[in-house]
């Protein structure tokens, strides 16, 4: 794309932004339970629950762990060289694929992390630009957060205090990894311009945090970074959020996140897509990763049900072990698999036929005689007793009576298991 494109992209998603946030939050008319930005007319076939993409801990082919259990993953696009793309994305020659996937789909989407100018060069980007259109994504302005006074303030203070060695060492690590053609210098001083305002809203709303990026911009510059990008993963993204209905990170980022931000990092909100996806594709199909396993899930499962089968390994993770990320992804790929495993309703069953020594004549009996009494506890527990065992179908009362002492994601996990048996492969 040349510069010309890229200027009157940016003028064009600049007026949207202004029209359809700033104007709206300004005079009060924007909802923030209805409004999303980008709008859903960006894109193609967008479908609900939308989410982002996890990009830490999660390459590659691994981005499409998460896809077959969204109803749309967001992908952000950064301005990067060909080599650190497909490293971190997808092959060059499959990104016709990848497009066609999404028209025909809508499970992934793709949006610009960066205003289109910086994407000036990056010929290997063109498809995206020239098939999707792809809109550059925003949150809520920070002026809606803190006050611009507040903002501008805090920024200044950023980059003072970075001139006494951050800046200096920043600007080497950039120099550095422009020439080797990983990052390009644009991409890097959008990013430590984002930065500046990350603190600033750090220092209105979390004091504490901000007097620790300060103290590492004199003597700790990696500190500073580690500690600006956790708080741009876990504090900034959802506080300007307008998009997506969830926001993911893998298990790392999250163990990582919780060593620096503590108590800022909420447990209750805690998901594990990448981790539980891969786990996921590995039990439901013998395709390789990548695109090929996503086709091989969206083709022979419902998308309802592996959204609910997805949601209940993360909620059996949480339920059984709230200090997960004080252990690490080979302890949670363990406990993925005991739950996956886990035959408790099973076993209730089984004990449930050796336990109740009635034959169906029996019971016929006893439901009509004057012991009839037991129907009406049964009948109680929501059986209609007579109907179901005269009908010859004790199978289904023994299941229905375990899955009444059963947690929803064992039943959850035993129902997808049982309904799709023979197309599971592990």
């Amino acid at each position: 794309m040349d510069k010309e494109y890229l200027d009157n992209y940016l003028a064009r998603e600049n007026e949207e932004y202004e029209r359809l946030v700033i104007r709206k939050i300004e005079d009060g008319s924007f909802d923030f339970e209805r409004d999303k930005y980008p709008p859903d007319s960006r894109f193609i076939k967008l479908q609900r629950p939308v989410t982002d993409s996890t990009y830490y801990g999660c390459y590659a082919e691994e981005r499409w762990n998460q896809v077959p259990f969204n109803g749309s993953t967001i992908i952000g696009l950064d301005a990067v060289p060909p080599a650190t793309f497909e490293k971190y994305y997808f092959k060059i020659s499959e990104i016709p694929k990848v497009i066609d996937f999404i028209k025909e789909t809508g499970k992934i989407q793709i949006v610009l992390q960066q205003p289109p100018v910086i994407y000036e060069g990056l010929s290997h980007l063109d498809p995206f630009f020239k098939d999707l259109e792809p809109p550059y994504i925003r949150g809520i302005n920070f002026v809606s957060i803190v006050s611009e006074r507040e903002l501008k303030s805090g920024a200044e203070l950023f980059n003072d205090l970075s001139k006494i060695k951050f800046l200096g060492w920043y600007s080497k690590i950039a120099e550095s990894l422009d020439k080797d053609k990983i990052y390009s210098f644009p991409i890097l001083a959008d990013q430590f311009h984002n930065y500046s305002f990350v603190y600033a809203i750090l220092k209105v709303r979390y004091p504490l945090i901000a007097e620790e990026v300060e103290n590492g911009l004199v003597d700790d510059p990696i500190k500073v970074l580690s500690i600006l990008n956790a708080s741009s993963s876990f504090i900034i993204d959802p506080l300007i959020n307008i998009r997506f209905d969830s926001i993911t990170n893998s298990f790392e980022e999250i163990k990582r996140g919780k060593e620096i931000l503590c108590q800022a990092v909420d447990s209750h909100k805690i998901r594990f897509p990448c981790e539980v996806g891969k786990f996921l594709l590995r039990k439901l199909t013998y395709a390789p990763n990548g695109l090929r396993a996503c086709n091989e899930l969206i083709d022979h499962y419902s998308s309802y049900d592996l959204q609910k089968v997805h949601s209940s390994l993360n909620e059996a993770i949480l339920k059984n072990h709230p200090d997960i990320v004080e252990k690490n992804s080979a302890a949670l790929s363990e406990i993925l698999d005991n739950v996956w495993n886990d035959k408790t309703i099973l076993r209730r069953i089984k004990g449930l036929k050796i336990g109740l020594p009635f034959s169906l004549a029996a019971i016929g009996e006893i439901a009509a005689g004057p012991l009839g009494g037991i129907g009406g506890l049964l009948a109680g527990l929501g059986f209609d007793v007579i109907n179901r065992f005269l009908e010859a179908n004790t199978e289904g009362l023994d299941e229905k009576i375990s899955k009444m002492f059963s947690r929803s994601y064992q039943i959850n996990i035993y129902d997808f298991k049982k309904k799709y048996e023979g197309r599971i492969v592990a």
